[in-house]
């Protein structure tokens, strides 16, 4: 064991934490949305284990009174926190993806199970060995046991990599969001400090995967609307642009939410928020993948499609309504959602973007004016 290895890599891990949770954006953001508050709890949780890890090979060895305790305690958190931290990340990346509180409900109370387990078991462990054990010399020994700690941090690998592969098989690829930064350092890792006892790479790659998503998810923040998630104004203009340099034709979707202003007098502005949140969920999973939606105005929004054609935006409307209509049968809100949508085809040869925009905007407006007569 080279002690100042374990050091520098343990110092490396905790100084791009600590760097990353004191920027402003993630201060900022973790109020208003629960995966932010996990992957800032992750973030805290690793760091405080780069602290632990290397205080555990410190005290390794170590025959001074109270070092055998530290010992045992430290291994003890490293443990307890290894399954804790996998299954949590789990947990962000769903949130992270999916926005739902009720799935996550539904799934996690039995996804912890495992996580949960280790951790007691872990404590355990301090009274009854059978994870790691501290002889006399207060050396710390691996015992067959912990390799379950890796085989279920390997289950939670293809659980997060599951998560991934199904929201993109259903809603289409997923951008700013690379997994395979996070998993690959993580996993490279975990397999040299399995194959060289004694080496300590688990929580630096950790910290380096959390870092480089945190990176990925600060380059997302600038083309998104902070409320809804969706991208906002400044990439619709973006797309705009390049589909009047590319000369590409483009279908767009304008929908505007029904009685925007009595769920506000109603319920609060708060549940307004919300209710733009639902609506941006709706919209997430009723588009195909090359769909593009944004958060134009206020309870306004655009859906932009390149190449397409007035079939494939019938049938994106279709898909909203079906969406909206489970939506409004399956989760429990005060309100129910009503959405009005009107649709439009750019044609570059003989068009202008603000005639695009305004015939959205028009067509959109007589299913509006419709409801309000009924």
């Amino acid at each position: 064991m080279n002690i100042l290895a374990v050091a520098t890599s343990d110092y490396i891990g905790f100084m791009l934490l600590v760097a990353m949770l004191f920027s402003s954006r993630i201060r900022r953001t973790d109020e208003k949305h629960p995966e932010f508050k996990i992957f800032t709890t992750i973030s805290i949780l690793t760091m405080v284990a780069c602290v632990i890890d290397f205080v555990s090979f410190y005290v390794d060895g170590n025959t001074m009174p109270g070092m055998k305790l530290v010992n045992i305690l430290t291994n003890t958190y490293c443990f307890m926190a290894n399954p804790l931290f996998v299954a949590s990340w789990c947990l962000y990346e769903d949130l992270k993806l999916y926005h739902s509180m009720s799935r996550v409900k539904r799934i996690y109370t039995y996804a912890f199970i495992p996580a949960v387990l280790m951790a007691v078991i872990a404590l355990i462990n301090m009274f009854y060995p059978i994870i790691f054990t501290v002889d006399s010399q207060n050396v710390y020994h691996r015992l067959p046991f912990s390799y379950t700690y890796y085989i279920v941090d390997i289950g939670y690998v293809f659980f997060s990599i599951w998560i991934y592969r199904s929201y993109e098989n259903r809603y289409g690829k997923i951008r700013f969001f690379p997994l395979f930064l996070m998993l690959g350092p993580i996993i490279l890792g975990c397999a040299i400090q399995v194959i060289f006892y004694g080496v300590s790479l688990m929580w630096v790659s950790t910290a380096v995967g959390l870092t480089a998503i945190y990176m990925s998810v600060q380059n997302e923040f600038s083309y998104l609307d902070k409320l809804t998630g969706l991208y906002n104004r400044a990439y619709l203009d973006y797309m705009l642009e390049n589909s009047t340099r590319e000369r590409n034709n483009l279908g767009g979707i304008m929908i505007d939410v029904d009685y925007f202003k009595d769920i506000n007098d109603t319920y609060g502005h708060s549940y307004g928020d919300e209710a733009l949140i639902d609506v941006a969920r709706v919209l997430t999973f009723a588009k195909p993948d090359k769909a593009v939606a944004t958060r134009f105005a206020g309870d306004e929004f655009i859906i932009l499609v390149k190449s397409t054609k007035e079939k494939e935006l019938q049938n994106i409307i279709t898909s909203i309504r079906d969406e909206l209509k489970m939506f409004n049968e399956t989760e429990e809100r005060r309100y129910k959602l009503s959405l009005s949508l009107g649709y439009s085809i750019y044609e570059p040869a003989h068009d202008s973007i603000d005639n695009f925009l305004k015939r959205m905007d028009d067509n959109m407006y007589v299913e509006k004016k419709e409801k309000h007569i009924r």
